[in-house]
């Protein structure tokens, strides 16, 4: 599964010579030895990157099994999160290479997302918030985002873990089988609902469709909640996504759907 990319900038992170694991116009992963550099371009904010990190710290004092944060240091006038290494492949990885056992994996990668939604924190901001402002920076016209504020404020808030980022490329599997999910950047509490949806989005955006369907009767089943219930997400988190940088089809997509305000 691709990620999506983020908004360009004009000034770009600074390159590594080596142990690149992803480059963007303003950021650069890279592993150092035991640990992973993300070097941050100028256009994130400080108070951001130290919020990423604070994030990630208490992610990990949940007890989840999660890259701890080692430090947060600035390089060459750019700040950075050193985290540690995770040997092992991503999840993405490992159904690629066994696409016959699809459902197995599917099944895995819902089990680590339910047993994220069974912790919570009373040091984390609620997602709901963070929609609603992705809302207001989204490309729809103001009627339609309005109708999507409203939608928003009758769902439930909740209070279970939401990674934010939740899709098989943030799932490490080790050597010896344990699991790790790592980029907890936009972790907050919230509706587990909220949060299957997003993943559900990701698949579509991936063009993994199939995969989409099945997960989201996979996770369905093991939230025993109803497919109709994660749909009247669809349109607020499709709404959120449309905020950010993405492909035309894709961009044209997330329109589509966000502007379904009754999703059925």
């Amino acid at each position: 599964m691709k990620k999506t990319s983020k908004k360009k900038t004009a000034a770009k992170a600074p390159r590594a010579k080596g142990g690149v694991l992803l480059e963007r116009t303003d950021k650069v992963i890279l592993r150092d030895k035991d640990s992973v550099l993300k070097i941050f371009g100028p256009s994130y904010k400080v108070s951001l990157i130290l919020n990423e990190a604070m994030n990630e710290a208490r992610a990990a004092e949940t007890g989840l099994p999660v890259a701890k944060v080692i430090e947060v240091m600035k390089l060459r006038d750019h700040w950075c999160i050193r985290r540690e290494w995770v040997e092992g492949e991503t999840l993405a990885d490992v159904m690629d290479k066994d696409r016959k056992n699809l459902q197995k994996y599917l099944r895995q990668f819902v089990a680590i997302q339910c047993e994220i939604f069974r912790k919570t924190s009373d040091r984390m901001g609620n997602l709901a918030d963070k929609l609603d402002k992705q809302i207001s920076a989204s490309p729809l016209p103001k009627e339609t985002r309005y109708d999507l504020h409203m939608k928003l404020q009758s769902f439930p808030r909740g209070k279970a873990l939401c990674h934010g980022d939740f899709n098989p490329t943030n799932v490490i599997i080790t050597p010896n089988g344990e699991w790790r999910v790592i980029d907890w950047s936009h972790v907050r509490l919230g509706d587990p609902l909220a949060d299957v949806a997003r993943t559900y989005l990701l698949f579509w955006l991936s063009g993994h469709v199939a995969a989409a369907e099945k997960y989201m009767a996979l996770a369905c089943e093991a939230l025993k909640a109803k497919v109709a219930d994660v749909q009247k997400w669809l349109p607020i988190v499709a709404a959120a996504e449309s905020a950010k940088e993405q492909s035309a089809k894709n961009h044209e997509l997330l329109l589509h759907w966000a502007s379904v305000v009754d999703y059925e």
